[in-house]
């Protein structure tokens, strides 16, 4: 704890590092662009707003291992604190910035996001070993919700034009507003497809949660990763009209994660809930 303190201490207090570190950032990104072949599309304020993003995910986790007293109901606490650490480094950032109001709102939005995560990481870690199997009900309802979830991925991933198509204009104009309203540069089409493309990966890895219980895990996250890349795979080859990318693998597999995270606390929660239930009853 002591050492990451230090560490981002020294990031934004020391004059001109924070931009050094982004432009390492940067030079990494043009090498991965240069794997992916072309397929890592994404912009590189983007890419340094995900970085940021999973940087600050890390401040309740190592809050909570920094905390003796570190229990379930001390989630939101060590959030909150996270937050005002976002906003404190956001401020020292800026403060180095030509541009001092543009950074501290890219700052301030992707640790913020980063923070939600960490939260839910936290949250998860928790909740493990209370997460178990799902009521005979509940997966009965799970399989059936699961099995049109997974109709609609395949028809989304097999549809001969760009699902986006449609709202693309409609979309576009939106960005361009939120711009225009103080929103950062770096929130353009791509990251909000980005984005979209995790969302819409979430319900994978929860499922998974729901059907197989908390030692299955690994199974949302490894599925989530092999079926997008099945995904990209196949409108790579058969599909001409769509455009796989490494983007989509990123985003899928992420989205999956979240999903294992959420299904995880959801299971941990609701087991409390029925002990509860069955205390209250006997008494």
């Amino acid at each position: 704890m002591v050492a990451a303190v230090v560490l981002v201490g020294a990031v934004l207090l020391v004059p001109g590092l924070a931009d050094r570190v982004r432009s390492a950032l940067l030079h990494l990104v043009a090498a991965l662009r240069a794997l992916g072949h072309g397929t890592l599309t994404l912009g590189d304020g983007f890419l340094a707003a995900i970085t940021v993003t999973l940087l600050t995910a890390l401040l309740p986790v190592l809050l909570a291992g920094a905390t003796r007293a570190s229990r379930p109901a001390g989630v939101a606490g060590r959030a909150l604190v996270s937050a005002v650490v976002v906003l404190a480094a956001a401020v020292a950032v800026a403060a180095q910035s030509s541009t001092p109001g543009e950074r501290f709102r890219s700052v301030v939005l992707a640790g913020l996001v980063g923070v939600a995560i960490g939260a839910l990481l936290d949250a998860a870690w928790h909740a493990r070993h209370r997460a178990a199997h799902a009521s005979g009900r509940t997966r009965r309802v799970a399989w059936t919700l699961a099995a049109a979830y997974a109709l609609l991925v395949v028809l989304v991933a097999t549809a001969g034009s760009p699902v986006d198509r449609g709202i693309h204009p409609w979309l576009t104009r939106a960005i361009a507003a939120g711009h225009r309203l103080g929103a950062p540069q770096w929130l353009d089409y791509g990251s909000v497809e980005f984005t979209a493309n995790v969302l819409f990966f979430v319900p994978f890895g929860f499922f998974v949660l729901l059907l197989f219980g908390a030692r299955a895990w690994w199974v949302g996250m490894l599925g989530g990763f092999l079926a997008s890349c099945a995904i990209e795979t196949v409108q790579a080859l058969f599909l001409p009209a769509r455009f796989a990318s490494v983007d989509d693998v990123l985003s899928n597999t992420s989205g999956a994660v979240l999903g294992v995270l959420l299904g995880i606390v959801v299971l941990g929660r609701a087991r409390v809930s029925a002990a509860g239930g069955q205390s209250r009853a006997a008494v």
